[in-house]
Order: structure tokens, then sequence, then C-alpha cells
């Protein structure tokens, strides 16, 4: 992702402004990722599991955020607020 401007709110947060196509290709790479995570094999989800450690979160936690990133990014992409 190009950032094509970089500004700070008044709280100091910085925000970047990208083109929209390619916030559509992320939501497009998370809607893939979310799909994959969500038909994970069990062997998958224990790899993650030990990966994660105690307290972490599961695959489907994780696919569950990818999930609203993804449609929040399509909304945004598609103009809506």
């Amino acid at each position: 992702m190009t950032a094509m401007a970089i500004t700070t709110d008044g709280h100091g947060n910085r925000y970047a402004a990208v083109h929209v196509e390619e916030l559509d290709e992320w939501a497009w790479l998370l809607g893939q990722l979310e799909d994959w995570l969500l038909r994970a094999s069990d062997e998958t989800a224990e790899d993650w599991s030990e990966y994660s450690g105690p307290g972490g979160a599961t695959v489907e936690q994780i696919a569950e955020v990818l999930g609203h990133w993804t449609i929040r990014m399509r909304h945004l992409a598609e103009g809506d607020t």
C-alpha cells in the first residue's frame, strides 16, 4: 500500500491516504485469508495454537477479525462510510 499523504489529527494520531484501488486489493487479500482460515485443517489450527501460545487468538477469531476488516475496506472502497 503506497501512502499518498500522511497527516495527523489533533490528538497526534497519524493517518495515511491511499488509492481506493489499493484498498480494494487489500480487502480482496484479507477475504482470501479469512476464507482459507475458515477451512483450515485441524493440524493448521493446532500449529497456530502452538505458535500463538496460551491466551493467543484462535484461527476462528482471526478469521472473524479479517472478515470485519474485509467488509469495512470494501465499504470504504465503494464510498460508503
